[in-house]
């Protein structure tokens, strides 16, 4: 090996280079490889936290929801809203609602009927996230 380098033009301090941009070159290459998969890794994690923060705000537009059927809260407008304790941290839940104009088959006037929107916002890093829930109710008492 070391005659047909030789014969060549290269000498013992050619090889020896050659060898170090070789290790040079194989090293960039695992660093970019490495690289890649740390970003993939950030991206899982940012997901399966953006996946937390979601099911968690299913789980408060749901506990509202029962929470307005039952009784336990008042259907009214909250443009402000309110912040959410305990699981819901850091959460904001704001409810609108109308009241709705609708007729029967007989084209009587049908009271009572409310049109809810629950929405809750937070913040998912950086960036304003929100979720909403549309439903119709005819609360009892009203």
């Amino acid at each position: 090996m070391r005659r047909r380098f030789q014969q060549e033009g290269m000498g013992a301090k050619g090889q020896r280079a050659f060898v170090l941009l070789e290790a040079m070159l194989a090293t960039a290459v695992f660093v970019l490889a490495v690289l890649s998969l740390a970003r993939c890794v950030e991206a899982g994690l940012q997901a399966g936290g953006a996946q937390r923060d979601d099911a968690r705000a299913n789980r408060a537009l749901m506990n509202c929801m029962r929470e307005l059927q039952a009784g336990s809260l008042p259907y009214a407008d909250n443009a402000q809203g309110t912040d959410l304790k305990g699981e819901f941290q850091g959460m904001r839940m704001k409810q609108s609602v109308l009241p709705l104009e609708l007729v029967d088959q007989n084209n009587l006037k049908v009271e009572g009927m409310l049109s809810v929107v629950l929405t809750v916002t937070w913040m998912n890093g950086s960036v304003g996230a929100s979720k909403e829930l549309k439903f119709y109710a005819y609360p009892i008492g009203l």
